[in-house]
């Protein structure tokens, strides 16, 4: 892990005080959140960058837009320049963006190619990650493609993983594997077709706040009564469970009594279907920003994407069943439903980025949390905490 800058270490240290107090591992009804610096230091969201979304499994793109051999597509996560590739082999692989020679970056938008070639001096890597050869290096017309000399600059490769459409990388290395992260997922999505499911929509959103509260008003349906009207319609506050956890995976769920064009209405549904899940929503975030909710007739992706310590930019994803994503017949179930999420999120917005404002009074120390709905929080504040105290210190 990098070792950290003095002005890192100092927040480091100040976060590590305040949340000494007892607020994570005590009781919920006697705990708090975290404090107002982790919405509002831009040297805790520099620290951030370098503990909780690298040290993670984090969403890095989608495979739908890798169609043929040669794609690539430049992200940028923990503060990382990082290029996503779909190699030869049809596997979509990571490696840091940046040529081995002086630093350029090689990849600026997303395109296709056969090899990927430096700007600066033509070094050109295989789709592998391979370098193959440095024109000139040796001196005017002595290039060098003595492959057993150019393995020494291979671009340095990310550990990367595809789960249903979804890109997933761990920058650092040290994440336990992927499958033991999602296996709490993967056992609630037993007898969902993942393989029937279909790109439809996205839409995107700019959020004056920092990008925890978006994640955890997500998770969280204590706001439903209060905040979206016709969700508290759907389903009541009374036939809602409260949130839970089980180590890298936040989640939660309902069954509904009647569906509605919104949800499991007008659609298709998941082929075979089994009765358990024909009346039922359910809602998970991988930690630290990936999150996703599926019903009947759609999967729905939010990815929340930090811009700054106040700022940040939220996806939402849609996916339907079938020709559900694309047939003329179902085009107005389709935008009702796209509808329904825009102006749900919507309704969020707003009340996220009052949370935000309100992290600036220093009567604010983290709330006061309720024993039912707000076990998550606390869980969640563990995972962000447990991250920063694991950032190596330097001297």
């Amino acid at each position: 892990m990098t070792r950290l800058a003095s002005r890192l270490l100092q927040v480091r240290s100040d976060f590590l005080a305040q949340v000494d107090d007892g607020r994570l591992e005590c009781p919920v009804e006697e705990a708090a959140g975290l404090p107002n610096l982790c919405y509002t230091s831009p040297d805790f969201y520099a620290l951030e960058q370098q503990s909780v979304f690298r040290d993670n499994w984090v969403f890095a793109g989608f495979v739908h837009e890798f169609d043929n051999t040669g794609d690539m597509r430049p992200v940028e996560l923990g503060g990382q320049p990082l290029v996503l590739v779909l190699d030869e082999a049809g596997r979509i692989r990571a490696f840091h963006n940046v040529c081995r020679h002086r630093g350029a970056r090689l990849v600026e938008a997303a395109r296709n190619g056969r090899k990927i070639v430096c700007p600066n001096h033509s070094w050109s890597y295989s789709l592998g990650g391979r370098l193959i050869a440095r024109p000139h290096f040796h001196g005017g017309e002595r290039h060098d493609v003595n492959q057993a000399e150019c393995h020494r600059a291979d671009l340095v490769e990310v550990r990367c993983e595809t789960w249903h459409d979804w890109i997933f990388v761990n920058i650092s290395g040290t994440a336990e594997a992927f499958a033991h992260c999602i296996e709490p997922i993967e056992r609630v999505l037993e007898g969902y077709d993942f393989g029937s499911l279909r790109y439809a929509e996205s839409l995107e959103f700019d959020l004056d706040a920092n990008w925890k509260l978006a994640i955890e008003n997500f998770i969280e349906p204590y706001h439903v009564f209060s905040c979206h009207p016709w969700l508290n319609d759907f389903v009541g506050m009374d036939e809602r469970r409260a949130p839970g956890f089980d180590g890298k995976v936040l989640s939660c769920g309902y069954r509904f009594q009647k569906a509605d064009p919104a949800r499991g209405g007008q659609l298709p549904w998941f082929p075979n279907l089994p009765v358990d899940k024909r009346d039922r929503g359910d809602w998970f975030v991988l930690f630290p920003n990936f999150g996703f909710e599926i019903f009947p007739d759609q999967v729905d992706v939010f990815v929340v994407t930090p811009l700054g310590p106040d700022k940040s930019r939220e996806i939402i994803v849609l996916y339907f069943i079938g020709e559900g994503a694309d047939a003329k017949n179902y085009a107005a179930a389709r935008q009702h439903v796209i509808r329904n999420w825009n102006e749900l999120n919507r309704e969020d917005l707003g009340i996220i980025e009052r949370m935000q404002a309100g992290r600036r009074s220093e009567s604010f120390d983290g709330g006061v949390l309720s024993p039912y709905w707000d076990p998550v929080q606390q869980h969640f504040a563990r995972l962000v905490a447990g991250d920063i105290a694991a950032a190596v210190e330097g001297s």
